[in-house]
C-alpha cells in the first residue's frame, strides 16, 4: 500500500507540477513548492478571477519620530519616519502596514466621502477613520493554495512571496492585479494579500464559494485519502 501511495504522489506531482526548481534563498514550509509567479500562473488550473474591492474602514496615521512594528499576516518588518509622507495604516483585523500619503489619497476618503490631504495628518501619533474607495469588478485575483509559495517582483520593487511560515494564511493567498483597459489582468503590477484578510477586502462572488485551491487542493487530498 505504501509503494502505491508513493507512485501515486509521484504521478501528481509529475502531472500537476512539471519542471519545477526550487529556489534557493527562499524560507517555505515543509513539503512546500517554491514558484516564480511566471510558472505558477502557467500550470492549467491557475485561472484569475474578476473580482472588485469591497467598502471598508481602516485607521491612518503619521508619526511623530521613528515607529517599528511587525505585521505578523505579511510576515514583514516596518520602520516608518516622521518624514510628511508615509502613512502607518491598520487594517480589519489590526495588521498594520506603511504607505506613500499620495496612494492613500488615491485609494481612501475620509469618513464623510471627502478627499484625504496632508492636512488631515497634522496631528501626529493618532488615528483617523479612513474608508476605501469601492470598485467593483475592477481587480483580478488567483488563489494560491497553502502547498505554493509563489515568488512575486512587484511594480514598485519589493520581492514578495505568498504563504510564508510562521502566519496564518486561510486557504492560502491571493494574487492580485487590476482589470486593464483591454479588461483582462494587467500583469505589470500584481501583488499579494493574505488569505485571512482577502474575504474582508475583496469579493468573492465570481468563486462560488470555493477558491481557485479545488483543482490542485483537491488532487493532493485525494492522494492523502489512498494512503490512508
Amino acid at each position: 500500500m505504501k509503494t502505491r501511495c508513493l507512485l501515486l504522489l509521484l504521478c501528481l506531482i509529475a502531472a500537476v507540477v512539471p519542471a519545477l526548481a526550487e529556489q534557493p534563498g527562499i524560507a517555505a514550509a515543509p513539503g512546500q513548492t517554491v514558484i516564480a509567479f511566471q510558472e505558477y500562473t502557467g500550470m492549467e488550473y491557475a485561472t484569475w478571477f474578476l473580482t472588485g474591492k469591497k467598502e471598508y474602514t481602516v485607521h491612518a496615521m503619521m508619526v511623530s519620530k521613528d515607529t517599528s512594528f511587525h505585521n505578523e499576516l505579511e510576515v514583514t518588518d516596518y520602520t516608518v519616519k516622521n518624514d510628511g509622507e508615509t502613512v502607518i495604516l491598520k487594517g480589519c483585523l489590526g495588521e498594520m502596514w506603511a504607505s506613500k500619503l499620495s496612494k492613500v489619497a488615491d485609494t481612501y476618503t475620509k469618513a464623510d466621502g471627502t478627499a484625504v490631504s496632508r492636512e488631515d495628518f497634522v496631528i501626529k501619533d493618532r488615528f483617523i477613520d479612513l474608508k476605501t474607495k469601492a470598485e467593483p469588478e475592477e481587480y483580478y485575483a488567483m488563489h494560491v493554495p497553502l502547498t505554493f509559495s509563489v515568488t512575486v517582483e512587484t511594480a514598485w520593487g519589493d520581492v514578495l512571496h505568498t504563504n510564508l511560515p510562521n502566519a496564518p494564511h486561510g486557504r492560502g493567498d491571493y494574487l492580485v492585479c487590476r482589470r486593464g483597459g483591454d479588461g483582462e489582468p494587467d500583469l505589470s503590477d500584481v501583488w499579494i494579500l493574505n488569505g485571512v484578510l482577502f474575504p474582508e477586502y475583496y469579493d468573492m462572488e465570481d468563486t462560488d464559494g470555493l477558491p481557485a485551491e479545488s483543482a490542485a487542493g483537491h488532487q493532493y487530498a485525494m492522494v492523502l485519502f489512498l494512503c490512508l
